[in-house]
């Protein structure tokens, strides 16, 4: 069965029959810092691009107006400030609770290591669930990095944080 999407403005009615498209995307201009070695972490945006029947609540709800299929892709530049070689894990919530086998760990290797991490999860969200992608390390060295915008030459800033949603199905 194929959406249908019905607006009222004054005096018009519109009627839009076929599949819907409902994204996000945003991304964080901070630093997120880790509360603790012992603290869950969750990754914020404080930012949003654009929007249709996704958005940020909270700070860190990834927040699904319409039922379906949603892909959830996000980036993030980890960074530690200290020596030696220390791990960070990163998962999915839905609805405050952990999602099964979404966990990965990365290792920042050496004096003030950096690594980006980058991956996707596919969702079968219904109306009304949040996502938040957590993350955890025990060092408090650990944290996501924002960079502001570069000179000689100029270039952009590099978010904390980038997020992308989009429904496919």
């Amino acid at each position: 069965m194929s959406d249908v999407n019905v607006t009222v403005s004054g005096n018009s009615i519109n009627v839009a029959v076929g599949p819907q498209t409902y994204y996000l995307s945003a991304y964080s201009t901070q630093d997120q810092t880790n509360a603790g070695a012992t603290s869950v972490n969750k990754m914020t945006y404080n930012v949003t691009d654009f929007n249709n029947g996704v958005s940020i609540v909270s700070d860190s709800r990834i927040t699904i107006a319409n039922a379906g299929i949603y892909n959830i892709e996000f980036s993030a530049q980890l960074s530690k400030g200290d020596s030696g070689d220390d791990t960070i894990q990163i998962w999915l919530c839905k609805n405050g609770g952990n999602v099964a086998n979404s966990n990965t760990e990365v290792t920042l290797v050496g004096n003030n290591g950096k690594h980006l991490a980058s991956w996707n999860w596919f969702v079968n969200a219904a109306a009304g669930d949040y996502y938040e992608i957590c993350w955890y390390s025990s060092d408090t060295a650990v944290l996501i990095d924002y960079q502001t915008a570069g000179t000689t030459p100029t270039r952009p800033a590099i978010p904390s944080v980038i997020l992308t949603v989009n429904k496919i199905g």
